[in-house]
């Protein structure tokens, strides 16, 4: 009798693109050549840009064609077309937020340097399905076949798609509001306490230029970057590291590649589905991304009259632009939905929640969302500016281009010059800090277009001779615009600084080590007050002798680590009354690092007793068996054997390893990992669901600039999203060690380090 996994191995095997040899592409004008390393590494070489980005289209469509047309259709709201209901929600809030929409005025708006870039990677992606050896598995398991749009707008939506991941507060805005109607005023200010100033010590500069020279501040849960001047490094160059922290997920969401034409040539990351380069290494440069974590999205609280057709503004009424939308529904009939907008934006009817954000529920009241990406995301063109940029001053002038998501841009050149430029668009509003939703019917709240880029933070060469980017506010209490209030607590920017210092001579290794840190500065300001705790039983009493010499690492194999992770559950569940009001608790307990490193530390450090009444060493006492009791219930009851990456794992699988019996297939890797949402191995989890890890490192990359060959890398897990390829999951060994590969970046080391060669010609 068949195996029937071995049956799905062999159609997934003959959707393997060529490697070697040559193939005929109708479209190209001149040969591409494409060599691949060991890892499955491509590089193109290209006699044009126009050549190279067809090219790029039909090489990363080989590899990734289903996750770019998942990703098109999650952002155009057709997922029901290939899963049914079960994608309904996901399609109905595409749909309302309207990301097709702003791709199609953003496609609109591009220049004819961005249209030609596109039209020739999306001809070359399409012409990539045209030729394929087989569709991908994922197709005849669906009984489907693959369909990339050919208009430009499609594209562009996948844009704003990715976009919505890395923006905006208007979920902590409803969550204030929650806040407050269900346990008072008081509660905001306890729960989601405003971050307070770091001392003169630790702050930036005042302005423009200088206002990174001093150590980071605020830090967020999506990546870590850092340059270092010469001036500290044992090669006397700089040094460049990045590692953006993403959603964990198969396949992995960066593709690596190697793109060479006459003007241009870069090695890094591309989006699958967009041509360029997002960051990565040139001839004369290297540089990172980190996500700015700005304020980019308002809520509106609307009044409608009595029919739904208008809303007020300023003593009159504006009629709602309706909109009928049809969703196609496998195997059942087409859903319609109307979608109505204000002139602030669209008007929800329910909200994603948790990390991974594929739960939706209803939202109450009428809310209309204005967001910065109706005004411009990436002009894809920009990345072509980034990479011929001669100066950090061309360098700057290039990134004018990335308006959403705003993203902190790393920068070191050959020449020993380090910087970093803040860019995105940020609000000026007329009124209000964008912490909670304002009013809708009066021209109060207002936006008068948004900070000039001229004006945005960016630095040179710091007299420290470092810079920091770790989602954290780049700017002191000096600085007079607002990109945002809802930055986080400065931990991994803090612990790189910390690091950093303590290094009279910066090594690539000692990046690489940085990258993979787990010491928890929370856990370190948390511990004495923990210590405090009133216990009674034996187990209760070794778990704090223990803490007495635990010193915050937060390890896969650390006992305390466990149990300290356990603990914060418990005590956030009691403090909060999470028994009380669930509904809330979810919503505020999803994003941890609010409770974890800032409301928690503030309540223990004060004067008053716990929200709930009691004493705070009874309270942590009790609470501490509660932690134990999940201990036990999950890792057994002998505390030995307990370790927190028992309980904290990252797996990477496929959307369709949710189906029973795929999992072998379909699941790529599963690793124990350390640390947590504020450590620099950042591994954050989802609160309402326990310990997995839901965002880590999805990239690593350290740059020597004396010596570009030397670079180093990894991806989470492989560069093929085809599960029979050797590059499916085979660098996921290397990411769980903490390892990086050799990234050969000249023609003679790329040659050197290459297996295989392809040619493709005009066919």
């Amino acid at each position: 009798m068949a195996d029937p996994l071995e049956e799905l191995r062999e159609a997934a095997r003959a959707a393997l693109a060529p490697v070697q040899g040559e193939v005929a592409v109708p479209g190209l004008a001149e040969p591409v050549e494409v060599l691949r390393d060991r890892w499955g590494i491509p590089y193109l070489s290209a006699s044009s840009l126009e050549d190279l980005w067809f090219a790029q289209g039909y090489v990363q469509t080989s590899e990734r064609l289903f996750q770019i047309e998942l990703a098109l259709r999650a952002a155009a709201g057709r997922l029901s077309e290939w899963f049914s209901d079960l994608s309904l929600p996901s399609d109905r809030f595409a749909r309302t937020v309207g990301f097709g929409r702003i791709g199609a005025r953003e496609a609109e708006r591009w220049s004819d340097a961005s249209v030609a870039m596109m039209r020739r990677f999306v001809d070359g992606a399409r012409e990539f399905v045209t030729s394929a050896p087989a569709p991908p598995l994922e197709y005849a398991m669906l009984a489907t076949a693959p369909a990339l749009p050919e208009d430009l707008g499609s594209w562009a939506a996948a844009f704003a798609y990715l976009a919505w991941g890395l923006s905006g507060n208007w979920d902590r805005e409803l969550l204030r509001m929650r806040l407050a109607e269900t346990k008072g005023p008081h509660a905001v200010a306890t729960f989601l306490p405003p971050l307070p100033p770091d001392p003169p010590e630790l702050a930036s500069a005042s302005l423009a230029g200088r206002l990174l020279d001093g150590l980071p501040r605020s830090a967020g849960q999506g990546s870590n970057g850092w340059v270092v001047s010469g001036s500290r490094t044992a090669s006397r160059a700089p040094l460049l590291a990045n590692d953006p922290h993403l959603l964990v997920q198969q396949p992995q969401p960066w593709f690596e590649i190697h793109l060479r034409a006459p003007g241009y040539e870069a090695r890094g990351v591309a989006f699958a589905f967009a041509p360029g380069i997002v960051a990565g290494t040139t001839a004369h440069h290297a540089w990172g991304i980190t996500n700015v974590s700005g304020d980019v999205q308002d809520l509106y609280v609307e009044r409608l009259n009595e029919d739904g057709s208008a809303a007020a503004f300023d003593g009159g009424w504006e009629p709602l632009e309706v909109r009928s939308e049809r969703i196609e529904v496998r195997g059942g009939a087409p859903v319609d939905l109307e979608v109505r907008e204000t002139r602030h934006g669209p008007l929800l009817d329910a909200i994603p929640v948790g990390s991974r954000s594929s739960e939706f529920v209803p939202l109450e009241g009428t809310f209309a969302l204005r967001w910065t990406a109706t005004d411009g995301l990436i002009e894809p063109a920009c990345l072509i500016d980034i990479v011929r940029a001669g100066s950090f001053d061309a360098f700057r002038e290039a990134l004018r281009g990335v308006s959403c998501p705003g993203q902190n841009v790393l920068y070191a050149d050959v020449e020993g010059t380090i910087g970093l430029q803040c860019t995105g668009l940020y609000p000026l509003r007329r009124s209000g800090d964008g912490a909670g939703p304002v009013a809708g019917w009066t021209s109060e709240h207002e936006w008068d277009g948004f900070v000039p880029y001229g004006e945005l933070p960016w630095s040179r060469d710091p007299g420290p001779g470092f810079l920091v980017a770790a989602n954290n506010r780049i700017h002191d209490e000096d600085y007079p615009h607002l990109i945002g209030i809802d930055v986080h607590v400065p931990l991994r920017a803090r612990r790189i600084a910390e690091r950093l210092r303590a290094e009279d001579a910066v090594t690539p290794e000692t990046c690489a080590a940085i990258q993979v840190d787990t010491v928890s500065l929370a856990a370190r300001r948390l511990l004495p007050h923990l210590l405090g705790a009133a216990v009674a039983s034996d187990r209760a009493r070794d778990a704090l002798e223990r803490f007495g010499t635990w010193d915050g690492d937060l390890s896969a194999d650390s006992r305390e680590a466990a149990v300290y992770q356990a603990w914060l559950g418990a005590i956030a569940r009691v403090v909060f009354g999470a028994e009380e009001d669930p509904e809330t608790f979810a919503a505020y307990i999803a994003a941890r690092e609010a409770f974890v490193c800032s409301a928690l530390p503030e309540m223990l450090e004060s004067e008053d007793p716990p929200p709930v009444g009691g004493t705070w060493p009874a309270l942590l006492g009790s609470v501490l068996e509660e932690g134990l009791d999940r201990l036990e219930q999950e890792l057994g009851p002998d505390p030995s054997g307990w370790r927190w990456g028992a309980v904290h794992r990252a797996r990477f699988a496929h959307p369709l390893a949710r189906l029973p019996g795929l999992e072998a297939l379909f699941v790529a890797a599963e690793h124990e990992v350390g640390g947590d949402e504020q450590t620099v191995l950042q591994s954050g989890v989802d609160g309402r669901l326990g310990f997995e890890a839901t965002v880590v490192p999805s990239w690593r990359q350290v740059v020597d600039l004396s010596n570009l060959d030397a670079t180093m890398a990894v991806i989470s897990t492989g560069q093929s999203g085809n599960p029979a390829s050797p590059h499916w999951n085979d660098q996921a060994p290397l990411w769980a060690a903490g390892e990086l590969r050799a990234c050969p970046f000249t023609r003679p080391a790329v040659e050197a380090a290459a297996e295989h060669r392809l040619v493709l010609v005009p066919g």
